[in-house]
């Protein structure tokens, strides 16, 4: 159950600089989850609408009596004993005895599990002793509960009072609470007894069910400077109290009273449904509003902060100038699902209901207005990312998840409601991630290949998504998975994905944990948005399925990502003399400044590439090897933490075998010419340091990518013997003869130690193309599209090739790339506009060659050019008791081409059913039964779905209009005969 067992404190924060954490704005505390409750989603309040709280019967210190401490007890709790919320806190009574952590008076115990409390403060005795207060007047329970000290006056403003709502009822009630008060924190200074109380007030609310808010959160931040009315609506449930004395209370202005926040997440918790016995009905003098803010692709924008704004009717002409009332996006919608990593979480972690209304809803249902109702408009803004665990305001475990797109003030709309209404209110943030979820990624049967560099881009772009990957490993070989959460601008953000990370042996079987490795708990690299996984080595060589997952199984169109497998597959040579020399490993995900160690030895590196490593390898001596020993060869990088391992890879020869290191090779070779560089070894003795005179080298030249070479130092042949000078060297000319890659070899003959080298063809046909290459979108919309470049050599996929991004147009931002082309030879771009401009033509120009480009082109449809007509559903004819179907609209540029992200409003007039017309005479006039107006943004392919009104059980005539742009107009009707 959401908050069971666990214990939490009234905190002050001084000095803190905003970084990455969670919150979440007023309303609830406590959500029923999909386990163990009927109905998932339901704010849980108290089983009973008057709990009672029992005094511990000792005194609270030696200069706070009981009956002090009574008094105070009372006052704090008085402060939320309201006539518009049907809850009343009162006293019930005195504990048994006094609760004792210390001396033989000792009562209060922990057991190795739990703590143990005298029998009439255990939750089991919740339905005659619902809030337990005890007076811990020498620290000794908090110190067991909290740790050793915890109870110093040091710790006074964190844990002077600590609450556990410890036990909630099968239909989704709040049971039992336990609050402690730290005796050692109120002496004979009168102000830290009412410092307490102020603690101990905010402590009531929370038992009571009320979730931290943030509602003018600049008193806190302090930018810019508060006014003393927006001091005066910060709310008292704030998360994170101010520090401007020795007392958080004196910072307040009225400490003890109630702010219009606070009162609507009291009044959503315990409603009062009629007038009387000294409760006012809620809904009097009051209005209601709720709404939704969606990303373009309809998925709800969790976490989502909503100020509400009023305009008394009746009392003035203008709006008010600071918010009173907050809300958050999503807070019924379930916080921690689960994923393939982590597996299914617990009942008492996956509070929330999972279901798609559910994310992007918020809601205020009580708002202040007098008796003439008010105007409402909204702000919508980012969660302060201190605001999260002990902190946060709801059931909800993840970090922050930064807004997508900018703040949106009252270009959100605004609503007119009579006391007593109810409205609805909904917005967009701007230049918000558009993504249609257009991933390539793999299911956990079939994972997709990553880049052949080790690199790719990703996006975990809806719900319950995860994405799957497969590779190769050889034996004996430890590696390192990178995943890199991204934030709009494509940098490393701990505030939008929380990656984690699984491994299992392809062979294993699917919806198991992982079997091989796995990292649950996001964010553990040094690297900012990181999160990291090094796989040990195994016996033998084995593919690997990989699930890259959001650690509380959420999902949605920013959570992109760049993930990266730091892999060293093999090494050439694997003998080398006893001085050491030249040494080239192979692999993916390697980047320039990446180390090379020998046994833990620091190698020289000459060059990297994302595949390859050239580096010197020290003598056997400065390594501390023994001869004919293996040792191993490891890939650090030392900016990330990733390792690749490659156990045994290397072997230092002290016998009579030589050693061969490459000089030279052509960096490309030309049908029909000779290159100008040689292909040349140098062949050392068994030291790797004296030139071997006379060594026997076998030149071989093969195709390994479609094409041909000769060594015209072998008269013409694809291979021949060639014997060293007297410098070791031995050398041969080639010539390209046919497009393609070659590898040239060089083995001397005795030893069998070799060199070679995989050389292109220069005269090879090269192109780019990109799919999908025309696009529009409405203007003034925000864009975000996955752009896809194909290089093909020679007709085959080029892998491996750099690809340069250039864009014009009215502001296109791409995410980072992939160093080069994958093994499918494409490379991936997510492009993005925040608001593209009316007319426009956007380009996104991929260049795999120089010279062998291919363009994107998003066109800026202007208002001008919107058209709108039925696709399907118009002149629908029915009889009453049977459901219309959805009428489709389609929204294009007059040219037959679709316009995503068009506004459409939506007008329905639903008029009486008058039958046929009289043969002579005027037909008569229906009487309209219901009217109603929405927008709609047009989807990816330009369609927008209405579902047709209906009155139910009425014969009726549905008239629907659309409009959009500046002139685009469509009508339909629905005919619900009798």
């Amino acid at each position: 159950m959401p908050g069971a067992r666990q214990w939490r404190r009234v905190m002050v924060v001084a000095g803190l600089a905003l970084s990455a954490a969670s919150g979440w704005a007023g309303g609830p505390r406590f959500i029923t989850g999909t386990s163990g409750y009927a109905t998932a989603g339901v704010p849980m309040a108290w089983y009973t609408n008057a709990p009672q709280y029992f005094t511990d019967p000792g005194d609270l210190s030696a200069a706070v009596t009981h009956a002090q401490a009574d008094a105070m007890v009372a006052a704090a709790a008085a402060v939320w004993n309201i006539p518009t919320a049907n809850v009343t806190l009162a006293k019930g009574g005195e504990l048994v005895e006094h609760v004792e952590g210390n001396g033989t008076d000792a009562n209060a115990y922990f057991n190795g599990t739990a703590m143990v409390f005298p029998a009439d403060v255990q939750a089991t005795n919740y339905a005659s002793v619902q809030i337990p207060v005890i007076y811990d007047s020498d620290g000794s329970v908090i110190d067991m509960l909290l740790g050793s000290g915890a109870s110093g006056v040091g710790e006074c403003r964190r844990n002077a009072v600590v609450e556990s709502v410890d036990s909630f009822g099968s239909t989704g009630t709040i049971q039992h609470a336990v609050i402690l008060l730290d005796g050692l924190c109120v002496g004979s200074d009168p102000a830290q007894l009412t410092q307490m109380q102020y603690q101990l007030t905010r402590v009531f609310g929370r038992v009571l069910g009320l979730a931290w808010s943030q509602l003018n959160d600049n008193v806190f931040t302090g930018t810019p400077v508060a006014t003393a009315a927006e001091m005066a609506l910060w709310p008292l449930m704030h998360p994170m109290d101010l520090v401007c004395g020795n007392y958080a209370y004196q910072c307040m202005q009225n400490p003890f009273t109630l702010r219009p926040d606070d009162i609507n997440a009291l009044v959503t918790l315990y409603p009062v449904a009629s007038s009387g016995g000294g409760k006012t009905q809620s809904s009097l003098n009051s209005v209601a509003v709720s709404g939704t803010v969606k990303f373009g692709s309809g998925q709800g924008m969790e976490l989502v902060n909503v100020e509400v704004y009023r305009w008394i009717i009746g009392q003035d002409s203008t709006w008010e100038q600071y918010p009173a009332y907050s809300s958050t996006v999503g807070y019924l919608f379930q916080q921690n699902g689960g994923n393939p990593v982590n597996g299914v979480e617990p009942a008492s972690e996956n509070a929330g209901a999972d279901t798609v209304a559910a994310e992007s809803a918020w809601s205020v249902p009580y708002i202040a207005t007098g008796a003439q109702g008010a105007g409402l408009f909204l702000r919508i803004e980012s969660i302060n990312p201190l605001y999260w665990g002990d902190y946060a305001a709801g059931a909800y475990q993840r970090p922050v998840i930064a807004m997508s797109g900018s703040v949106v003030g009252s270009g959100a709309g605004w609503v007119s409601l009579p006391a007593g209404a109810s409205g609805t209110l909904g917005a967009a943030a701007n230049n918000a991630a558009f993504n249609w979820c257009q991933s390539p990624d793999g299911t956990e049967t079939n994972p997709a290949t990553p880049s052949s560099m080790g690199w790719w881009n990703g996006s975990l772009c809806a719900a319950d998504y995860t994405a799957w990957r497969k590779t190769a490993v050889n034996a004996n070989t430890s590696w390192t998975i990178e995943v890199t959460a991204l934030n709009d601008a494509g940098v490393g953000s701990v505030q939008k994905l929380q990656p984690v990370i699984g491994v299992w042996n392809q062979a294993d079987a699917t919806g198991t944990m992982p079997t091989v490795a796995s990292q649950a708990v996001a964010m553990n690299s040094m690297v900012l948005g990181m999160t990291q996984l090094r796989v040990w080595a195994a016996a033998g060589a084995s593919t690997y399925r990989i699930a890259i997952a959001d650690q509380f199984g959420a999902g949605r169109p920013d959570f992109n990502y760049t993930a990266r497998i730091l892999y060293a597959s093999g090494i050439s040579p694997a003998t080398l003399g006893s001085g050491g020399g030249q040494i080239t490993i192979s692999g993916t995900g390697f980047q320039a400044g990446n180390e090379v160690l020998i046994d833990g030895v620091r190698a020289t590196v000459a060059s990297w590439t994302s595949t390859q490593i050239v580096a010197t390898a020290p003598s056997m001596a400065t390594v501390g090897a023994n001869g004919g020993t293996a040792v191993d060869v490891e890939v650090l990088d030392a900016t990330t933490g990733g390792v690749t391992d490659i156990a045994a890879a290397l072997t230092y020869n002290q016998g009579t075998k030589d050693v061969v290191a490459l000089v030279s090779a052509p960096v490309s070779l030309e049908t029909g010419n000779v290159a100008a560089t040689p292909f040349a070894v140098r062949v050392y003795g068994a030291d790797g340091v004296t030139p071997a005179k006379g060594a026997s080298v076998s030149f071989v030249v093969a195709g390994s990518g479609g094409g041909a070479a000769v060594a015209t130092g072998c008269g013409g042949g694809a291979g021949c013997v060639v014997k060293t000078d007297a410098a070791g060297l031995a050398q041969t000319p080639l010539m390209g003869i046919a497009p393609g890659s070659v590898t040239v070899s060089g083995t001397e003959m005795s030893g069998g130690a070799s060199a070679k080298v995989t050389i292109a063809d220069a005269n090879a046909v090269q192109a780019a193309t990109i799919g999908a290459a025309t696009q529009y979108l409405a203007a003034g919309a925000a864009g975000n599209w996955g752009v896809s470049l194909t290089a093909t050599q020679d007709g085959a996929a080029a892998a491996g090739v750099p690809v340069a991004w250039s864009t014009t147009g009215s502001g296109f931002t791409l995410a980072p790339v992939t160093p080069a082309t994958q093994a499918n030879g494409m490379e991936e771009v997510v492009a993005q506009v925040g608001a593209i401009a009316s007319g426009s033509t956007n380009v996104v120009t991929g260049c795999a060659w120089p010279g062998v480009c291919a363009n994107f082109t998003v066109y800026g449809v202007a208002a001008s050019q919107w058209a709108i007509a039925v696709s399907s559903g118009g002149g629908q004819s029915v009889v009453k008791g049977v459901t219309p179907a959805v009428v489709t609209l389609l929204v294009t540029d007059g040219a037959g081409h679709a316009v995503p992200a068009a506004m459409v409003n939506v007008y329905q007039t639903s008029y009486a059913w008058e039958g046929a017309c009289a043969a002579n005479g005027v037909c008569a006039s229906a009487p309209v039964i219901k009217v109603a107006r929405s927008t709609a943004v047009s989807d990816g392919s330009g369609m927008v779905q209405v579902t047709p009104m209906e009155v139910p059980g009425v014969a009726q005539v549905v008239k629907i209009a659309a409009a959009t742009g500046a002139g685009g107009f469509a009508t339909t009707s629905v005919v619900v005969a009798p």
